[in-house]
């Protein structure tokens, strides 16, 4: 239908996506995974500890108690899942149509100081016509003295 390509996003500023990265790796991912081998190594402990204290009917009755729970949180992963995905696709979207908004903007700016200039530039004119007439008029007056 359209000849015209489309058009392409500029470049993220280099600086400022290195240390994103940087600040995600160490506020995001290397707590996660300290997390996670706190965790796995919780589990190794627990499943080297004896269970001949246990019986059989605590652990069936343990894991019915467990499983509503963990369908709940299952659901919970699943909306917390989406969201980082959301959140990734406007990580990588948002930095390059801010920066076609905020050279709009410096256009938009630039051209709201050049009419506001135009508009104040006669009363500039006739005030300093005016200050000049009475530096004039001040010196004439000191002058006859």
């Amino acid at each position: 239908m359209s000849d015209q390509p489309y058009s392409t996003l500029p470049e993220r500023n280099p600086v400022t996506h290195k240390a994103h990265r940087r600040e995600v790796l160490w506020q995001v991912t290397a707590p996660l995974i300290g997390g996670v081998l706190v965790l796995l190594a919780l589990a190794v402990l627990s499943a080297m500890g004896g269970t001949d204290q246990v019986s059989r009917w605590g652990d069936v009755s343990l894991i019915w108690l467990i499983l509503p729970t963990l369908l709940v949180a299952l659901i919970f992963l699943v909306i917390t899942a989406g969201l980082a995905f959301a959140v990734i696709w406007l990580v990588r979207v948002l930095p390059g149509y801010a920066r076609q908004l905020q050279a709009l903007f410096e256009i938009v700016t630039a051209k709201v100081k050049q009419i506001s200039d135009l508009v104040v530039e006669p009363f500039l004119r006739i005030q300093s016509f005016m200050a000049g007439m009475q530096t004039l008029m001040r010196a004439l007056t000191n002058r006859e003295k």
